[in-house]
Parts: structure tokens; C-alpha cells; sequence
């Protein structure tokens, strides 16, 4: 359903990032559920943790699974917070957030199914090979952030920041009334490695989160009279109790 028409295998491996834009994947079928997908976002409720309630809203959903990579099977695991260390997010780090799961209809989606899929096989890039059949957890994050008419937000309020994850994919979603917002990657010491901003639908930024840092510059409503937004999803995965596990 959905495929990646570019290697970007080697550029993974050398830089442990890379970006791909929306025109480099290709979707066959299921256009009816890829516009349903899409508008999964409209319907998520208010992240109470983001703060800078005077310049807009966060709109959030997060929940873990269960993926099999040979068989693509999914299975969502219960309920639980969000958890991030202070080291690591100096905003609302040391916090259990508690946000919406994934409700049945994006669970149940193709397109989230096949997203996962092709993450995943773009992970493999930097696995042994044995860890190519073997079960992983797979975490889910489905962003919206609405701006109001002539404001300034910042997207990401934690500054430069790791997440822990082993792996991410970030797929931009779309955006409206939206200026700036450009998603930069650094290494350790903070030196840009790489930025470019999302304008299409699924352009994105794959990573080894854990060796790197990310963050998103602030995101200005130019409109006087009407709301802007942003909209993203991020997958990630990790392997509990491995070497591959979430780093605090």
C-alpha cells in the first residue's frame, strides 16, 4: 500500500539520519482510508502538559504495541503514561502524562499498519539481522498543534532535546496558516546536522534518536482572523530489557 521509491539505507548507516520527502513514497489503493486517516486528526483531545494556552492548543494521542515484523501483526498494550526524565526533557520531564490511546479507528487503519511496516523496514538498515524477525515494541505519537490568528508558538517547548528511542520516524501530516517551523537535527554537542522544513504531506525525518538530539524551531500564525496548524506522527521502536530498550 505504501512504499519508499529511495534507498536511503547508506545515508542512514553514515549520518544516523536522514530526510525523505513525501513525493519519495507512493501509495497504491486505499486512497478512501488514506483521507480518512488524515482526518483522524481532527477528532484528538487537548494535551494539558504543553502550556502556552494564550498562543494555542496541543492536540495529542500516544500509545504502545506490540509488532511483529514478519507478520505485521499489532497489538495494542494497555493504557500507560508518558514518561520522560528531567535529563531529557527539561519542560515536563519527571511527569506521568497521561494522554488519549489510539482509538480503533486509527488502530484499525492500513495506513497506520503500513506506516509501521515501512518504518520498520527502514530501521533494519541498522540492525543485525537476527533482531529483523523478532518482536519489538512499537510507540505511537499523533500530534496536533493549533496556533492562534497572529501568534507565535513554540512546537517543541523542551528546547534540544532526546527522546531516548532507539529509532524514530517523524511524518508531517500537513499544516495551515504556518510559518517557520523548521525541524532541525543536531549530535551530542548540539551542532546542526541536518534541517529542512515539512511543507507536504510525508515528508520525514527518520533518526537513532538515543545518538542524536532534535527540535523544532517556533511556529508563527501569520493570519489575523483565522487558526493555523501543524500536524504530525511519530513511530518508534524498542526492545524492553535489551540494548535497544528507551534510554532515560
Amino acid at each position: 500500500m505504501l512504499t519508499l521509491n529511495k534507498n536511503i539505507e547508506t545515508a542512514l548507516r553514515q549520518n544516523k539520519t536522514v530526510n525523505v520527502m513525501g513525493s519519495d513514497y507512493a501509495l497504491t489503493g486505499g486512497f478512501k482510508e488514506f483521507v480518512e486517516f488524515s482526518k483522524s486528526w481532527e477528532t484528538m483531545g487537548v494535551d494539558r502538559y504543553y502550556g502556552q494556552a494564550d498562543k494555542g492548543t496541543r492536540y495529542r494521542r500516544y500509545s504502545d504495541f506490540d509488532f511483529n515484523p514478519v507478520t505485521g501483526e499489532l497489538n495494542q498494550l494497555s493504557h500507560r503514561a508518558y514518561e520522560q526524565s528531567e535529563a531529557h526533557n527539561a519542560y515536563v520531564g519527571g511527569m506521568a502524562r497521561h494522554f488519549d490511546d489510539i482509538g480503533a479507528d486509527v488502530f484499525n487503519s492500513p495506513i497506520l499498519r503500513a506506516l509501521i511496516r515501512l518504518d520498520f523496514d527502514v530501521y533494519k538498515a541498522v540492525l543485525p539481522e537476527e533482531l529483523h524477525t523478532v518482536n519489538w515494541q512499537c510507540q505511537v505519537h499523533q500530534i496536533r498543534i493549533e496556533i492562534k490568528p497572529g501568534a507565535q508558538i513554540e512546537i517543541t517547548p523542551e528546547g534540544i532535546h532526546c527522546d531516548g528511542y532507539p529509532f524514530s520516524g517523524v511524518h508531517f501530516w500537513g499544516r495551515h496558516n504556518v510559518e517557520g517551523a523548521t525541524s532541525k537535527i543536531y549530535d551530542k554537542q548540539s551542532n546542526v546536522i541536518d534541517s529542512g522544513t515539512y511543507l507536504n504531506i510525508l515528508d520525514t525525518t527518520y533518526f537513532l534518536d538515543r545518538e542524536l538530539q532534535h527540535y523544532v524551531t517556533p511556529a508563527i500564525n501569520p493570519s489575523h482572523s483565522e487558526m493555523g496548524y501543524r500536524q504530525i506522527i511519530a513511530i518508534s521502536f524498542s526492545r524492553p530489557g535489551s540494548e535497544h530498550d528507551i534510554i532515560d
